[in-house]
């Protein structure tokens, strides 16, 4: 009977450290996936850091909540396309802001002689204006 008994609480005990051991490996894996997932979430924010920067460094921060990239090899791209862009309205805006005459020339004698290719008039014009 002890013989038995031994044979019993051998059995229990292995039975006990194999569901210890599964138990540690199931820790194990929940804490390998914590891992994992806390390594994907930092992972993110470095890319998500990296872009904030990009758009930081050019002048164009208030465009990051607007651009959203998902593959970091097109930043620089997607950052110059946008920069040439921001410079094309700027250039525009400059040369539509600018004084541009129109119609603000006096007309004189001369000119309208000029206009019809009168050039007796032009001369008679030149004549005139020499002798004042």
């Amino acid at each position: 009977m002890e013989e038995n008994q031994i044979e019993q609480q051998s059995e229990q005990v292995e039975t006990e450290v194999q569901d210890a051991t599964v138990t540690q490996d199931i820790t194990l894996s929940d804490d390998i996936k914590e891992l994992q997932k806390r390594i994907a979430e930092q992972k993110e924010a470095l890319r998500k850091d990296k872009i904030s920067f990009a758009f930081e460094r050019e002048g164009l921060k208030d465009f990051t909540e607007f651009i959203h990239i998902e593959d970091d090899s097109k930043l620089d791209e997607t950052v110059e396309k946008l920069k040439g862009l921001i410079d094309g309205i700027k250039a525009q805006v400059k040369q539509e802001a600018g004084y541009i005459p129109s119609e603000h020339r006096q007309e004189d004698a001369y000119s309208n002689f000029e206009k019809k290719k009168d050039v007796q008039g032009m001369l008679s014009t030149k004549l005139t204006n020499l002798f004042k």
